[in-house]
């Protein structure tokens, strides 16, 4: 009777451990396919960052161009930095650029909070990127006036870089990426800074930008644990 219950217990175990092994290896798998598919996401940003930044040096100048920089919030006690897709600094003032990869309908009221992605018959929010750029441009007014520059213009827009793309609501703000060097020539207001200036502005914005790498990666942890 005791060699039964022996034995019950050993295959009862047994069993046990093949079920966690099984439920640990289906965990990993979910978290490979998981990581795997928001790599391949950020990489479809990425690409779109580099055409943009490409197309801004080739009609601004390098000079001119900033591009996925990190600037930090003055009076954050946690080290907190924005990440800012582009920024064009010209005469005409500071021009605050996010890039968005999203294709299909775009549900885009400036006045709500998240926007919604449709494509495909599915249905994704996420984040205004109106209100998102406004806190970008924010931070670059912030640290200009702190080092003095109290006019320099700055403005910011949304850029849409898939050619599937279209908009519920019209919003000279919200562009696709053949509008947008005739947005930053347009926009701002023309002659407002020296050419001394200009150069002062680049290189406090060049000054602030972190430049260590622990900087990126723990924005893009906090990103997505946000999401």
């Amino acid at each position: 009777m005791n060699e039964s219950i022996e034995t019950l217990i050993i295959i009862a175990a047994a069993l046990l451990g093949v079920i966690v092994i099984a439920a640990a290896v289906f965990v990993l798998l979910i978290k490979f396919q998981t990581a795997a598919k928001r790599r391949k996401i950020e990489s479809y940003g990425k690409e779109s960052e580099a055409r943009i930044d490409a197309m801004l040096k080739k009609a601004f100048g390098d000079d001119a161009v900033f591009s996925g920089i990190y600037l930090p919030y003055l009076n954050s006690q946690n080290n907190k930095h924005a990440e800012i897709d582009h920024l064009v600094v010209t005469r005409s003032g500071v021009c605050v650029i996010e890039v968005k990869s999203h294709n299909g309908n775009i549900r885009c009221p400036a006045d709500e909070k998240f926007w919604w992605q449709t494509y495909n018959d599915k249905k994704i929010s996420f984040y205004n990127p109106l209100w998102q750029n406004k806190t970008h441009s924010k931070i670059v007014g912030e640290i200009l006036r702190k080092e003095g520059h109290y006019n320099v213009p700055i403005y910011s827009v949304v850029v849409f870089t898939s050619r599937r793309v279209t908009f519920s609501h019209s919003s000279k703000y919200v562009i696709k990426s053949d509008e947008l060097v005739d947005f930053v020539k347009k926009s701002g207001k023309k002659n407002a800074l020296s050419t001394s200036q200009t150069r002062k502005v680049r290189d406090i914005i060049k000054h602030r930008a972190a430049k260590e790498r622990s900087v990126a990666r723990r924005h893009r942890t906090a990103m997505r644990r946000y999401k």
